[in-house]
């Protein structure tokens, strides 16, 4: 399929979602949340979310160095905060991850081959501690946990250690170049996935939702998921359809819950627009990562 195609595809179905969800709550109810939202807090929830994001790049570099690649820390940062301003304005083509390897390849001369596993890794490590937090927090939510156990008890939180040595087993028999580099890069994950639920506890101060904190984290930790399959633009729509489904299910208020979501989309596009930053210096950047 055409980028082009792809790429109105995605519009299509962030339009389409966030239509189904503002079918099921009033809009004017969102704008009040959001416009009574207090500062501080959404202040607090952007410098949790900014420093996941240097824990990202930080995962990344780490994987690069034991390929073999080294960069230094200031032009990993720039070249990543680019890679988030593509993946979320720029859907079509290679993408942010692309751009990474065809300018890493060109620069450094590491093989497109190494480049891209890197980020597969690097992108497989990152859903990690996202699933562990999933089986801890459907143990903390009684409308979950409740019909979990009688499923198959609590069992369920054997899953974390058993996957956690099969994705160890699995990079050691698969890709074993980064092996060495898989406890430091799930480490990081962990401080990643631990600062956006920070910052999830902060965007329910912010808005003042009603409700448990742990359901809004476990909604999130889903629409997370959710997200990371492609097919709207930078998760728009999915998430916020997810949220609403979700808060339905567990009794939460809706209205919050979007809102909740819609912040987080938010604060990702302004800060990944410090992207753009970067692309009018690429000159600069281009002799950073080759020096």
């Amino acid at each position: 399929m055409p980028n082009y195609l792809k790429t109105a595809l995605k519009i299509a179905l962030s339009a389409l979602s966030l239509w189904l969800v503002f079918r099921k709550i009033e809009p004017e109810r969102v704008w009040v949340i959001l416009s009574r939202a207090h500062i501080g807090w959404l202040v607090v929830a952007t410098g949790l979310f900014i420093l996941s994001k240097v824990a990202s790049a930080e995962r990344l570099q780490v994987l690069f160095a034991q390929a073999g690649l080294r960069l230094r820390r200031l032009p990993n940062l720039k070249l990543y905060w680019l890679g988030m301003y593509y993946n979320l304005f720029l859907p079509g083509g290679i993408g942010g991850d692309g751009y990474k390897v065809y300018l890493l390849n060109r620069l450094t001369g590491t093989s497109v081959k190494v480049l891209i596993s890197a980020t597969l890794v690097d992108r497989l490590i990152g859903l990690l501690p996202l699933l562990y937090s999933l089986a801890v927090f459907v143990v903390l939510v009684p409308e979950v946990s409740l019909w979990l156990e009688f499923q198959v008890g609590w069992l369920w939180l054997i899953t974390i250690p058993l996957l956690h040595f099969a994705a160890k087993s699995l990079l050691k028999r698969f890709l074993p170049p980064f092996y060495p580099a898989y406890e430091r890069s799930v480490d990081l994950s962990g401080l990643v996935q631990g600062l956006q639920m920070l910052q999830i506890l902060a965007l329910i101060q912010a808005v003042d939702a009603q409700g448990k904190p742990e359901t809004y984290v476990l909604l999130f930790l889903v629409s997370s998921i959710v997200a990371t399959i492609p097919f709207t633009i930078g998760g728009a729509g999915a998430r916020e359809l997810t949220f609403l489904l979700g808060a339905q299910a567990l009794n939460v208020p809706a209205d919050a819950a979007v809102s909740v979501s819609l912040l987080f989309y938010i604060i990702t596009a302004v800060v990944s627009l410090a992207g753009l930053v970067v692309s009018f210096q690429s000159s600069t950047l281009t002799k950073d990562l080759s020096s």
